[in-house]
């Protein structure tokens, strides 16, 4: 099987192609030629990197009655038509008659100038000689060897039935340069044989109207003129509708051209209605899907195209290349897997299954190639990731010695690699008394171990030590996820509420989850509202309203505008008592300010968590009711002007 290459590079690449205009030079004026010269050319087809002999007839060109008729614009084609194989109700003479009769009425069907129909006893004679049975049907790749013989550019693939409703004719018209562009021809179906014959017979010479358009394209792109090509494969579709070949052509020059993956698609998928195997319709559709994301589907295609010939190792291996670098993983893995078993000794295929299956968290699949690729493939022994992304399998499904016993192999290969030290050092997190010490002299400035460093001081309770250590990790890696939260917490353990808030102000900035970043300071709050209603002082009221305040300024909720509501509401009650003990008219004045400043910000949040709250909610409402006017008659007798 031929290798496929699923990347378009156009056909720029194609050499001799045998598609070139005949030459106009002319044979002997004296002399009528009525021999064909031949000659066979090479074609290499870039986007399925096909190279197949392509071959045509030359006829130089003929004088009659002194006049000289025009050249025809392409050399004349060859068209082979094979023994037809027989399927139920014929037998394999029943079978060669109607091939024959299929090859007489074409060849008075086509123009002998443009298409020259191998002639059946020609073909009979050479087999003959070759040791075949010229009353049998023959494999596609031995009919390709029969057209490669007698150099032609075309052959049709076809089988017969003969039945109570008559003779059934079913085929393909095929390009020789490329066995996937072909075209399915209409079923031909009559009564008797001649009649199904000279329909099918039809067939051909009607989806042969395509041809000279598609060559012209395949020249178009060859030249690198894409607007040339498409005007050419879109004459040919008008040509013959049904026609795939012209159509193939068209997706080449789209492509070449850059049209929108959605009008390649659509193309596409018009071949794919007509031929639900052509490989150039399905590597183009699963390209163009990918392109517009729709994973599935191009998934899809890409299988289907690797169902074209499951024997072809490299046109399997681009595919899922194709599918993993698409984000197909869940397709990818299945079927590298299926790959990979049954060729255990292509690495390829091994390195294709660690990759889907660890991505997919398959981890049993992912340790057995990765066990295969650690003991046979240097490549994967050269790759530190490797080594990590091991021993985190391990650890995914409890094997830590052989997580501690595959980094500690990472490690010793690359010592200067601080991530896969970091793996190794939290592997053995029953021997971090001495790992960790160790691991911040080779790597004072790592992150990770810095982060485990601070952990540990913090397990001993040697906070400012872990909020240290927690801090310069932050400083080496800025995108550390709850970094900032991490140093809140160590700043609140110490007893310094406003630094925890500058901390969360600072993890919002790096781009820290705001959810997470709310849920933090929303439950400090509540813990700081609980305190302070044992020591009943406005300042640890206050300090409460302004770490949630922060919380409800990031994710507002019913909750968060409740306890700020009940805050507020300590702060004002307790505010109000002091100003009436404090002997100062200037500081009780300014405390009995302060409190009825705080009333409406009590009962505007705590009226906001009346439905979540409504029985505590009513309570300190009806306390509001009370505590305002008696905070607004004290605030005119405290703050009155002595004059």
């Amino acid at each position: 099987m031929a290798e496929i290459d699923t990347g378009w590079r156009g056909p720029s690449s194609m050499h001799n192609m045998n598609v070139e205009s005949a030459p106009d030079a002319l044979g002997p004026p004296t002399v009528l030629l009525s021999t064909m010269i031949r000659f066979a050319g090479w074609l290499c087809h870039s986007t399925l990197s096909v190279c197949l002999i392509g071959a045509a007839a030359s006829p130089l060109p003929l004088l009659a009655q002194g006049g000289k008729k025009d050249a025809p614009e392409f050399t004349q084609q060859g068209l082979l038509i094979a023994n037809f194989a027989p399927l139920p109700g014929a037998d394999m003479k029943f079978a060669r008659r109607t091939s024959d009769a299929v090859r007489s009425r074409l060849g008075k069907l086509v123009n002998k100038r443009e298409v020259e129909v191998v002639d059946g006893g020609d073909v009979a004679w050479e087999l003959e000689k070759a040791g075949y049975n010229p009353d049998t049907s023959y494999t596609p790749g031995e009919i390709r060897a029969i057209g490669h013989h007698f150099r032609t550019d075309e052959y049709v693939i076809a089988n017969v039935s003969n039945g109570p409703g008559g003779v059934r004719i079913t085929g393909d018209l095929v390009l020789l340069r490329d066995e996937r562009l072909r075209q399915p021809l209409p079923i031909a179906s009559a009564p008797k044989l001649d009649s199904a014959a000279a329909l099918f017979a039809q067939s051909i010479a009607a989806a042969r109207a395509q041809l000279v358009f598609e060559r012209r394209c395949e020249n178009a792109l060859r030249d690198g003129s894409a607007e040339r090509a498409l005007e050419s494969a879109r004459q040919g579709v008008a040509a013959y509708p049904r026609g795939t070949i012209a159509r193939t052509c068209l997706l080449w020059a789209m492509r070449q051209r850059g049209t929108p993956a959605t009008l390649v698609l659509t193309t596409a998928e018009e071949v794919l209605a007509i031929d639900t195997v052509s490989v150039h319709a399905l590597e183009a559709a699963a390209t163009a899907l990918d392109s517009l994301r729709r994973r599935d589907d191009a998934a899809r295609h890409w299988l289907r195209l690797a169902a074209s010939d499951t024997n072809d190792l490299d046109l399997a291996l681009r595919i899922s290349y194709a599918l993993l670098d698409a984000g197909n993983a869940k397709y990818a893995e299945t079927f590298v897997s299926a790959i990979s078993d049954a060729h255990p000794d292509d690495l390829r295929f091994v390195q294709q299954k660690w990759r889907a299956a660890y991505e997919n968290k398959s981890w049993a699949r992912a340790i057995a190639a990765g066990e295969v690729l650690i003991a046979r493939d240097t490549m994967a022994k050269r790759d530190s990731v490797f080594y990590l992304k091991l021993g985190a399998a391990y650890r995914a499904i409890n094997k830590p010695f052989k997580a501690i016993e595959t980094l500690a192999h990472g490690v010793a290969a690359f010592p200067k690699d601080a991530r896969l030290y970091s793996a190794y050092t939290q592997a053995i997190k029953s021997e971090a008394d001495t790992v960790v010490p160790r691991g911040l002299a080779l790597f004072p400035k790592n992150s990770d171990l810095l982060t485990i460093s601070a952990k540990e001081l913090r397990t001993k309770g040697k906070v400012q030590e872990s909020l240290d250590a927690t801090k310069m990790a932050v400083s080496l890696d800025s995108t550390m996820k709850q970094g900032q939260l991490m140093v809140a917490q160590l700043e609140i353990e110490l007893g310094r509420p406003d630094s925890a808030l500058a901390a969360l102000h600072r993890a919002l900035a790096s781009g820290e989850d705001t959810v997470l970043v709310a849920q933090f300071a929303l439950a400090k709050g509540n813990t700081m509202y609980r305190a302070a209603n044992g020591t009943k002082t406005s300042a640890d009221f206050a300090l409460a309203l302004r770490v949630l305040a922060f919380a409800d300024s990031v994710q507002s909720s019913q909750q968060s505008r409740f306890l700020m509501g009940a805050s507020a509401l300590g702060a004002a009650q307790a505010m109000v008592t002091d100003a009436s003990k404090v002997k100062d008219k200037v500081e009780s004045c300014r405390l009995m300010r302060a409190g009825a400043d705080l009333i409406p910000v009590a009962r505007s949040g705590i009226t906001a968590g009346e439905e979540m709250f409504a029985e505590a909610a009513k309570q300190a409402l009806d306390f509001l009711d009370q505590l305002d006017p008696y905070a607004q008659q004290q605030l005119k007798l405290t703050c009155a002007d002595p004059a």
